[in-house]
């Protein structure tokens, strides 16, 4: 089968496929990618605050819809924790050999 149109990707498409992350995006990626068990571990420990979460929510019709929340809200609370280590762990270094400032500690 034959293409009619110009499979060459546009402005767009090239923004959404081709896209090429900065060092510091790079960084994040691959040390989240290395440390992800901590965020599969972190939805066990994160079983209240997510229950705490969904405990107000209108319209959930049946335990299991309020079992899908709560695990839903658990993974967002372990991915946003891992984000946030993530950034920890590498921002400052980052800081400093783009920029050369030193964090205080």
């Amino acid at each position: 089968m034959q293409r009619d149109s110009d499979p060459t990707p546009n402005e767009l498409q090239r923004a959404l496929f081709e896209y090429e992350p900065s060092d510091l995006e790079q960084a994040l990626i691959d040390w989240t990618k290395d440390h992800w068990p901590m965020a599969a571990r972190a939805m066990v420990y994160n079983k209240a605050e997510a229950d705490d979460m969904v405990s107000g929510v209108n319209g959930v019709r049946s335990d299991e819809g309020q079992l899908v929340l709560s695990v839903a809200a658990r993974v967002a609370i372990s991915e946003r924790e891992l984000l946030i280590r993530g950034i920890a762990a590498i921002l400052p270094q980052w800081l400093e050999q783009n920029y050369g400032l030193t964090p205080k500690r």
